[in-house]
C-alpha cells in the first residue's frame, strides 16, 4: 500500500521544490528577480529615509546605516551571481534572514503594532515564497514572521488593545502573510513547472538530435571515408599521362574530404547536446580537422570556461566550424589553432590559420562569414576578420561579453 502511496505521489506535478531539487537555473532565475525587486524596494527606502527629516538626527543616521548595509548586501550577492552565474540558497536565505532582522528592527523602534513597516513584512514572506516555493520551507519561515511580529505587537509601546479589539486586526494582518506567501508560492511553483515542461520538451528534441547525429556518423560518414580513401589510391594508380582523369579524381577526393567535413558538423555538435562544455567539443573538432585534411589543428584555452547555455555553446561551435571550413577551401594552411580565452567579462573564440590570408572580395563569397557574424550577432557578440596581406594567414575572432549569454542549463 505505501509502496502505490509513494508512486502516485511521484506521478503528481511537482510544484513545490527547493534546493537540490530546484535546478540550478531556476535558482538562477528566481535570484535574480528577487534582487531587481530588492533594489527597487532599497530605492523607495532610500528617498523615504530622506525625504523631509531632521538630517543627522539619531534615527536618520541610524536608518541610512541601514540602507546602506542592505545596499551592501545586495551588490555583493548580484556581484557573487554575475562572476560566478551561479545563485547558492544559503545567499538568498541570508538575504531574507536580513529583510526580516531590519525589518522587525525598524517596528520595534516605531510603535510596535502601530508601526506603519509592518505591511513591509508581507514583502518579506513574498520574496521568500517566490524563491523557496516548497511549503516544508514556505510554512515555517511565514509562521516566523507572524510569531515575531505578534510579539512585537504584544510587547512594544503602543501594544494591542483588547478593549478596542485590536487583536482581530492583528489576527486580519497575520491571516494575509499566509496567504500572500500561499498565493505567490503556488504561483511561482507554477511557472517553475511550466518552465520544466519546455526544458523537457528541448531535452527530447535534443535526444533526437543526437541519435540522428550517430546514425549519420555510423552510416554516410563512414561511407563517404570509404569513397574518399578509394579515390585517393585511384589517384595514386593512375599514369602519369592521364592527367585529366587523375585532376578530376583529384576533384572529387577533395569533394569527398569537404563532405566528411560537414558531416563532422552534427557529429561533433551533437556532444553539445550531451552535456559537454564547449571546449571539450573544440578540442574533439580539432582532431577530427587534423584526421580529414593532415593538417595539424590544436586548442588553446585560457581560463576556466563558465556555465554556457545550450544555444551559446552550438552558436559558438558554429562559428568555429565555418572558420574550419574556410581553412580547408581557400587558406592552403599549414598549422591552425583554435583559441578559447575565458576571461572576467567576455569570452572570446578565435580560429588563426598561417595559409595565404583572404582575397579582397572574400565576404561576398558564399554565406560562411554571413553566418559567422549572424551567429555571433544573436549573442549579443561581435566578430572581426584580420588577413595578413604579407600571406602571414588569417584570424576569425568571435568575442561576446558574459552579460549578454544566456543562463546555463
Amino acid at each position: 500500500m505505501f509502496s502505490d502511496m509513494r508512486m502516485a505521489a511521484g506521478r503528481l506535478p511537482r510544484l513545490f521544490d527547493w534546493g537540490g531539487q530546484t535546478s540550478p537555473e531556476e535558482l538562477l532565475h528566481a535570484a535574480k528577480v528577487l534582487l531587481w525587486v530588492r533594489w527597487l524596494g532599497l530605492i523607495a527606502a532610500s528617498v523615504e529615509i530622506h525625504y523631509r527629516v531632521d538630517h543627522g538626527s539619531l534615527s536618520h543616521i541610524l536608518n541610512t546605516f541601514y540602507c546602506l548595509g542592505f545596499l551592501a548586501a545586495n551588490g555583493y550577492v548580484q556581484w557573487r551571481i554575475h562572476r560566478t552565474r551561479t545563485a547558492k540558497p544559503a545567499w538568498l536565505l541570508g538575504l531574507s534572514a536580513l529583510d526580516l532582522a531590519v525589518i522587525s528592527f525598524s517596528t520595534s523602534i516605531s510603535g510596535g503594532f502601530n508601526s506603519p513597516y509592518f505591511v513591509a513584512y508581507y514583502f518579506a514572506v513574498a520574496v521568500f515564497a517566490y524563491v523557496f516555493t516548497s511549503p516544508r520551507f514556505v510554512l515555517p519561515w511565514t509562521t516566523l514572521v507572524a510569531a515575531i511580529y505578534s510579539v512585537l505587537s504584544f510587547t512594544v509601546e503602543p501594544t494591542v488593545d483588547i478593549s478596542a479589539k485590536e487583536e482581530q486586526h492583528l489576527f486580519y494582518r497575520v491571516l494575509v502573510l499566509y496567504t500572500v506567501s500561499a498565493v505567490v508560492s503556488i504561483i511561482s511553483g507554477l511557472e517553475r513547472e511550466s518552465r520544466r515542461k519546455g526544458l523537457e520538451r528541448e531535452r527530447e528534441l535534443q535526444r533526437q538530435r543526437i541519435e540522428i547525429s550517430q546514425t549519420i556518423h555510423d552510416t554516410t560518414a563512414q561511407w563517404a571515408y570509404m569513397i574518399g580513401l578509394g579515390v585517393e589510391q585511384a589517384t595514386e594508380l593512375v599514369d602519369e599521362t592521364q592527367d585529366d582523369l587523375k585532376a578530376k579524381l583529384r576533384l572529387m577526393a577533395e569533394l569527398c574530404r569537404s563532405a566528411m567535413w560537414e558531416l563532422r558538423h552534427p557529429i561533433d555538435g551533437g556532444q553539445i547536446f550531451r552535456g559537454e562544455e564547449l571546449g571539450q567539443v573544440l578540442e574533439a573538432h580539432a582532431a577530427t580537422f587534423t584526421v580529414i585534411t593532415s593538417v595539424p589543428a590544436e586548442l588553446v584555452q585560457r581560463g576556466r570556461e563558465p556555465p554556457l547555455s545550450i544555444i551559446d555553446k552550438s552558436l559558438m561551435f558554429s562559428i568555429a566550424h565555418n572558420a574550419l571550413t574556410n581553412v580547408i577551401r581557400h587558406a592552403e594552411a599549414g598549422q591552425v589553432t583554435i583559441l578559447l580565452e575565458c576571461d572576467e567579462e567576455e569570452l572570446r573564440l578565435s580560429v588563426s590559420d598561417d595559409g595565404i590570408g583572404l582575397p579582397e572580395d572574400y565576404q561576398g563569397r558564399g554565406h560562411g562569414f554571413r553566418n559567422m557574424r549572424a551567429d555571433a550577432e544573436r549573442m549579443g557578440g561581435s566578430l572581426d576578420v584580420k588577413s595578413d596581406d604579407n600571406g602571414g594567414g588569417a584570424t576569425v575572432l568571435c568575442v561576446v561579453p558574459y552579460r549578454n549569454l544566456r543562463e546555463g542549463d
